[in-house]
C-alpha cells in the first residue's frame, strides 16, 4: 500500500480498510472454489452436503455484503466529525466479524469432516 504525504489520516484508514476487504473477498472466492470441488466430488452423507450448501449460501451472502461495503469504500468520504469516523469504524468492525465468523464456521466444518 502506497501512502503519500498529501493523504489525510482518514484517507489512509479507508485505503487500509479497502485492502483488507479485498483480501476477505479473495478468501471468500477460495472458500467458494473449495466448496464447489467438495460438491463435485460426490460427498458422502446428506448432512455434509447440506452443511456445504449452507456454507456456499452464506459465502454468497457475505460476498455481496462485502462488495457493497467495498463500493462504499471506493467512494472516499472525508469525515468532518467523530460520529462519521465512528460509523465507518463500526461498519468495518461489523464486516470483519461477519467474515471471521464465516471463516471459522468453514474451518470447523472441514475439521469436523476431516477435510483438512
Amino acid at each position: 500500500m502506497q501512502i503519500n504525504n498529501e493523504q489525510t489520516e482518514n484517507q489512509i484508514i479507508q485505503k487500509r480498510s479497502l485492502n483488507e476487504v479485498n483480501r476477505w473477498m479473495l478468501d471468500l472466492n477460495e472458500i467458494s472454489q473449495e466448496c464447489n470441488d467438495l460438491e463435485r466430488n460426490s460427498l458422502d452423507g446428506d448432512l455434509l452436503n447440506k452443511e456445504v450448501s449452507t456454507i456456499i449460501e452464506s459465502n454468497k451472502r457475505i460476498y455481496r455484503t462485502l462488495l457493497q461495503y467495498k463500493n462504499d469504500l471506493d467512494n472516499p468520504t472525508e469525515c468532518i466529525d467523530l460520529a462519521c469516523d465512528l460509523f465507518f469504524y463500526k461498519e468495518h468492525k461489523k464486516n470483519r466479524n461477519l467474515f471471521i465468523e464465516h471463516l471459522n464456521d468453514y474451518k470447523n466444518l472441514k475439521k469436523e469432516y476431516d477435510l483438512i
